[in-house]
């Protein structure tokens, strides 16, 4: 009876991944669209790495591959909307930072990112630099400190929206700081520059895809870069720690995520088309403007660093006083 248990599990076991292969030798079927959706507004960081990848597997496969953007919510809207579609394949999330600390913001979460997605592949990561308008009259975090205490009422730094990745790390700068500035959140890092490159908002930690040209132009100043070490592109700007504020980095992540029970092998195959992706000498020359740096993992890899991460952001919300 015993003997029979175990060759009716094994015989399981093998029906489930004949079947999962098989389910992935015919993914993508002919003529149906492959969804991707980046929760954040066309023209920011998640959107462009997303862009230039997936036209990269689209042509690889000859397949229909679509870029929805639904920002909104924190992310969460895009979010939900996944997790409310087939675990088939056919709709993956772009996720940045947000996608680990907009739950935790919220007064119910309405989806946990570990159990209910399964992570695809990472794609780049970019270090934050912390930028202001020419007509804050701060070069240096002291000044910036100092600039802050004095006009309270209006100092304020812009985010990509409420849980981003720029907002908890701003959180976080400002009371090792001991300053105060008002949040303004923005639907993605596209609107959040124009207004900050407008005046209508005096500072915000951007992405360096994002706010390097505005700095070769003069439109932003800069005043530290969130990374460990000084950035290549931007070598007389001194990162945060050497600033004073020892130990404190912010960066943006992108990656991409399917449905929790999405069949393992169509994950793998996307796991390996990304990764070809970002191996691609043209594709890296599209992503060199963007100032990102390359991701390479496995899924098992990617699974662990989105655990950490997310017991990171843990700490950092706490740390933050975020509620």
């Amino acid at each position: 009876m015993e003997d029979d248990m175990k060759g009716l599990a094994l015989g399981l076991v093998l029906a489930i991944c004949a079947n999962s292969t098989a389910f992935a030798d015919d993914y993508p079927a002919a003529g149906r669209p492959i969804r991707i959706v980046v929760p954040f507004t066309a023209g920011g960081g998640t959107d462009a790495v997303t862009r230039i990848v997936a036209e990269h597997v689209a042509k690889a496969w000859g397949a229909s591959i679509v870029i929805e953007n639904k920002p909104g919510g924190g992310t969460m809207i895009a979010t939900q909307s996944v997790a409310a579609m087939p675990a088939d394949g056919y709709a993956l999330l772009a996720i940045s930072n947000s996608f680990l600390v907009s739950p935790l913001l919220a007064e119910r979460a309405p989806y946990d990112p570990i159990r209910d997605f399964v992570g695809v592949a990472p794609m780049a990561s970019s270090p934050h630099v912390l930028v202001v308008h020419p007509s804050v009259p701060a070069r240096t975090l002291t000044e910036l400190s100092a600039w802050a205490k004095a006009n309270s009422a209006t100092a304020a730094f812009a985010s990509f929206g409420r849980g981003a990745s720029n907002h908890l790390g701003f959180e976080v700068l400002k009371r090792r700081l001991g300053i105060e500035l008002m949040h303004v959140p923005y639907g993605g890092s596209a609107p959040a520059m124009k207004d900050l490159i407008g005046g209508h908002v005096p500072a915000m930690l951007g992405d360096l895809q994002n706010v390097r040209e505005q700095l070769a132009s003069g439109n932003l100043r800069a005043i530290a870069v969130a990374n460990e070490t000084r950035l290549a592109s931007l070598p007389d700007v001194p990162t945060v720690a050497e600033a004073g504020v020892a130990g404190f980095t912010s960066k943006s992540w992108f990656g991409l995520v399917m449905k929790a029970g999405t069949p393992t092998a169509i994950v793998d195959r996307w796991n390996i088309a990304v990764r070809a992706a970002l191996a691609d000498p043209g594709v890296r020359a599209r992503l060199e403007p963007h100032g990102v740096t390359i991701a390479d993992m496995a899924p098992e890899a990617y699974a662990g660093f989105l655990a950490a991460e997310n017991q990171s952001v843990v700490d950092a919300v706490r740390q933050a006083g975020l509620k």
